[in-house]
């Protein structure tokens, strides 16, 4: 018997990349898959949802910070370390394991997704992943008096994974068109939950099964 085949595309961005500590592959909660199942077979036919990053090893997290930080302060090198903090947490949340405040996507809550037209290419939706800049503010396009095709056709891209993603349960962090939750802190946070479902985690290893098991 055949598997039906997945509706999703996994692009491990970060291990394409070779930064250091990144998997090559996309791990996200059982309950955020199932989400990002439903959201990709709800898009129109054609479109698919490509799946960039999801939980991500601390090492990274840092990596991430660290490298955003350092390029902030080349270009402002008469800012405060607040500024420089506040302007790199804009894109890259500060990495922590704190269970009462743990980084976003070590929590395998977060996900980063974008749209594919039915060869598999990305769609245009503005900047490319992880641009930190302001165009990259999921709402960025909405607030411009949009008359152009080019402009209308990114600001439909981002509208139509806006919507589907929300659809299943995501939020969506309002400085990156790409990244949403679900179960984590900022989805409590801008869904106006009591409390996160998740908390940091890292995906299971055989002899983690075989210590709990003995």
């Amino acid at each position: 018997m055949s598997l039906a085949p997945s509706p999703i595309k996994m692009f491990p961005a970060y291990a394409k990349q070779g930064i250091p500590g990144a998997v090559d592959e996309c791990h996200v909660r059982e309950g955020v898959y199932r989400r990002l199942l439903a959201a990709a077979r709800g898009l129109p036919r054609g479109i698919g949802l490509i799946v960039l990053d999801g939980w991500r090893p601390w090492r990274v997290q840092q990596y991430l910070f660290d490298t955003l930080f350092e390029a902030i302060r080349e270009r402002y090198p008469n800012a405060y370390e607040a500024q420089l903090l506040e302007r790199t947490r804009e894109f890259v949340a500060l990495p922590s394991t704190d269970p009462a405040a743990p980084s976003p996507h070590l929590t395998g809550g977060a996900v980063d997704v974008t749209l594919s037209d039915a060869d598999g290419l990305p769609l245009d939706m503005g900047t490319l992943f992880d641009d930190a800049t302001p165009l990259s503010h999921t709402a960025y396009f909405e607030r411009l008096n949009v008359s152009g095709a080019y402009q209308r056709r990114v600001r439909d891209n981002r509208r139509l994974l806006y919507h589907a993603m929300s659809e299943q349960g995501f939020t969506n962090l309002p400085s990156e068109w790409w990244h949403f939750d679900f179960g984590d802190q900022l989805w409590a946070y801008y869904g106006d939950h009591s409390q996160a479902i998740y908390g940091s985690t890292e995906p299971l290893r055989i002899e983690d099964r075989w210590r709990r098991q003995l």
